[in-house]
């Protein structure tokens, strides 16, 4: 009997290539898209799963409160690791952490940037490390040791083994390998190349490890098992306070690894909010709406062409076929049409599972044996096949043989309302992804034409290495040469990630129970005209900071906080002790979050030994060709030291990396939700004038010219779009309404962007529908009539 379902199913699929076709690829583009966003959407979810202890993992915070705001940062003291360890119950491990930072490494010929940080020694027990080579016990028991990753110690010396091996960094100094470390996986939080001790980078920096004032550095923690969190917390809350006997500015609170990469975000008073646990569930849904649309595109053609099989059902009654055997075989033929989109989809995930990880980012791997997928694939067959099976399987199955094979019209209004309504739903999903689209598009393209305060076209970076700093003045002498470069200037960090503050600026007139929180920023006398900041009032700092040394340059929003009027050059403030002259107010820029007005922030003059050399080139000049000499003029003064840039372009369109990939995900679904739409359009277009070809022909006899008849076929599915349309809107305003509202710079929902998407959403459809029309109406009506 099985045999006989396969011979008939497939006999049906040859009898009508066209449809089948139809049916079988859009489906398979359904499952296809939706596969690739339950991979990202896996990858996700699974972040730092691998690690053994991830339910005793946690990252230290510190909880600060400044003019009536909360603010959490992830920046600790110095001492705080080691004491907390050393004296509060449940806590196993502690390490501090500096930030993440490249070194040169050089061994032989081979010179090239690796990014790691330096780390106490339990960082290695907390995560778990899996030693190749060395071992946990003999690792990191110098000062000069370093631990590398497999990578890393391939990239330096090939395949061979490297324990005891020695490697010099930034030209300078030497350091033992002591250990190689498997890999971490792509979606783990923490990623480096190399770990060198903490003790090490206390001996070469220039202090602050030992204040509980200075928050600087990251504090990874692991409790154990038996601890529980609320009670560490409690008590970690106020340790530091008690550790200086008095009020601190920040209280510490332990924030666990399962949070890490999916929340991780929290609003100005210090609660915790969602960060990208929003976009795996946007994702998630988006995921299911292409499948939904594909789903439904497959229903409709089924059900639609199964109405033409109405006598094959009567003769096989007629035969003694029971209405179970007949369930069983449009069943089973529907799921074989699902079992081959499926198989189908398989080839186009591997097709473009590449492109599509470079569009998000990642390397995601497919994995089709995985328990999971496999349970994913075969639940869409077999919903799919099942409900768009059961129309013709149990409605076709009770027709009344003998009236069937006699030619007596059975009633299929309910089964065409319910295709114009699946259809009604499909166009209404693609139209919302569509606006949607292009409402994210105009958000991110509103703050990018955001008056910034500053130009970050035309502006090269690069970071301090080795002895530039040494030569800066006759590197920016040879840059201004070149002809390419109009100014170069100094700065501790990029401009647009300002991620140094102090609370302890005050000055006459200031709240003194108020701690405002200012940014700060070192810099030379040419930073500001590189960056095209405009001063508004006093003036800028002197070359080569001549006299300037206890002056500071700040932007309007705390020129306000000192004075009114924001004419604040001429007056002091107290940085702790210290006083500092205001020299100059530069007009307010946006930095950090582009979407929040622009903060309080300070200049104070370069006296750092690490930072950036911001270079702005001139218009209309051969930036390739300038770049090269860039790069030239910093190799032969800073030699041994590969010249390494960014644009600062690069980095502003950083910030909108997630809404970016929002933008490109949901594009790409949207035209394809279109496309799918479109397929089962075309089919269901087809199938209409296929069964109205008399009427068509009676009507051309009567003398109905082309255009009505194309007019007249058209009119059914400009409806269908139409209430698509008043579904849609109200939809999609209430979706982009709430989106928006989580940013405090945004643009405006605009009547056309609607209006736009439903008339390129008609206009397609019509394109789609005309074809067939136009061909039905064409049909010599002699030849649809001559069997009457």
């Amino acid at each position: 009997m099985i045999k006989n379902y396969l011979k008939t199913t497939f006999r049906n699929l040859w009898k009508t290539k066209g449809y089948s076709f139809l049916n079988i690829f859009g489906l398979a583009i359904g499952i296809s898209c939706a596969s690739l966003i339950f991979l990202w959407v896996e990858d996700e979810v699974s972040y730092d799963s691998h690690f053994p202890n991830k339910e005793h993992i946690y990252l230290s915070k510190s909880r600060q409160t400044h003019d009536g705001g909360t603010y959490v940062f992830e920046a600790n003291p110095g001492p705080l690791a080691p004491a907390i360890k050393a004296e509060l119950p449940g806590v196993k491990y502690a390490a501090r952490v500096n930030w993440p930072m490249p070194l040169l490494f050089n061994q032989g010929d081979n010179n090239l940037y690796q990014t790691g940080f330096y780390a106490d020694p339990d960082f290695m027990d907390i995560f778990s490390l899996e030693f190749v080579e060395g071992s946990r016990a003999s690792a990191m028991q110098n000062i000069d040791d370093i631990v590398l990753t497999q990578t890393a110690a391939n990239r330096l010396f090939g395949e061979e083994p490297v324990i005891g091996k020695h490697v010099r960094i930034n030209n300078e100094e030497s350091y033992t390998i002591a250990g190689v470390v498997k890999d971490l996986p792509k979606n783990s939080s923490v990623q480096f190349d190399w770990i060198i001790p903490f003790e090490k980078f206390e001996r070469i920096s220039e202090g602050g490890f030992d204040s509980w004032g200075n928050n600087s550095f990251l504090t990874y923690v692991q409790l154990e098992p038996s601890a529980k969190l609320a009670d560490v917390n409690k008590n970690l809350y106020d340790f530091a306070e008690h550790k200086v006997g008095g009020d601190l500015f920040y209280k510490n609170f332990l924030y666990p690894m399962a949070r890490w990469r999916l929340y991780n975000s929290f609003d100005r008073d210090g609660n915790e909010q969602e960060g990208r646990i929003k976009y795996v569930r946007l994702f998630s849904i988006i995921a299911w709406v292409v499948l939904l649309i594909a789903c439904i595109n497959f229903m409709n053609l089924v059900t639609a062409r199964s109405e033409k099989r109405a006598k094959e059902v009567g003769m096989r009654k007629v035969a003694g076929a029971t209405k179970t055997s007949l369930i069983s075989q449009f069943l089973g033929e529907s799921i074989i049409l699902a079992s081959l989109s499926a198989l189908l989809s398989i080839g186009l995930i591997y097709l473009f599972i590449r492109p599509f990880n470079n569009m998000v980012d990642k390397e995601l791997a497919i994995g089709i044996v995985e328990p999971l997928h496999i349970t994913f694939l075969a639940g869409i067959v077999l919903v799919c096949g099942l409900v768009s099976g059961s129309y013709p399987a149990f409605y076709l199955s009770s027709f009344n043989p003998i009236a069937t094979l006699k030619g007596a019209k059975q009633k299929t209004g309910a089964a065409s309302t319910v295709r114009r309504g699946l259809v009604v739903l499909q166009y209404a999903a693609s139209i919302t992804l569509i606006s949607c689209t292009t409402i994210i598009f105009q958000q991110i393209q509103h703050v990018k034409g955001r008056d910034m305060g500053f130009e970050h076209s035309q502006v090269l970076t690069t970071p301090l290495r080795g002895k530039m700093l040494d030569h800066i003045d006759v590197i920016k002498e040879q840059l201004l040469a070149t002809g390419g470069v109009e100014t170069a200037g100094l700065s501790n960090m990029s401009v647009l990630n300002i991620g140094a503050n102090t609370w302890g600026i005050n000055w006459e007139g200031k709240d003194p129970n108020k701690q405002i929180l200012i940014g700060v920023m070192h810099t030379d006398a040419d930073f500001i005209p590189t960056m095209g900041m405009q001063l508004v009032d006093g003036r800028n700092f002197r070359p080569h900071m001549l006299g300037d040394s206890s002056s500071i340059v700040i932007n309007e929003a705390f020129a306000k906080l000192i004075q009114p009027d924001g004419q604040a050059a001429g007056q002091t403030v107290r940085w702790g002790e210290e006083p500092y002259t205001v020299i100059g107010v530069v007009k307010d820029f946006v930095y950090n979050n582009v979407y929040t007005p622009a903060e309080p922030v300070l200049f104070y003059p370069f006296a750092t030994k690490w930072g950036v050399l911001n270079i702005k080139t001139k218009a209309g000049i051969d930036l390739s060709k300038t770049v090269a000499q860039v790069g030239d003029i910093l190799k032969a003064n800073n030699p041994g030291y590969p010249f390494e840039y960014d644009f600062l372009d690069n980095v502003f369109n950083e910030k909108f990396k997630s809404e970016m990939l929002i933008q490109r995900l949901a594009g790409v679904f949207a035209v394809l939700s279109i496309i799918i739409s479109c397929l089962g359009l075309f089919g269901l277009a087809a199938f209409t004038a296929e069964r109205r070809t008399k009427e068509m022909g009676i009507r051309k006899v009567l003398g109905a010219s082309v255009s009505s008849l194309v007019g007249l076929l058209n009119r059914e599915f400009v409806v269908l779009v139409l209430v698509s349309c008043a579904l849609a809107f109200p939809l999609a305003w209430w979706i982009m309404s709430d989106w928006l509202g989580n940013y405090q710079y945004h643009t405006d929902l605009h009547w056309w962007v609607f209006a736009l998407a439903g008339g390129g959403a008609l206009v397609i459809a019509l394109l789609t529908v005309s074809s067939q029309a136009i061909k039905a109406a064409l049909t010599n009506p002699t030849k649809s009539l001559r069997d009457e």
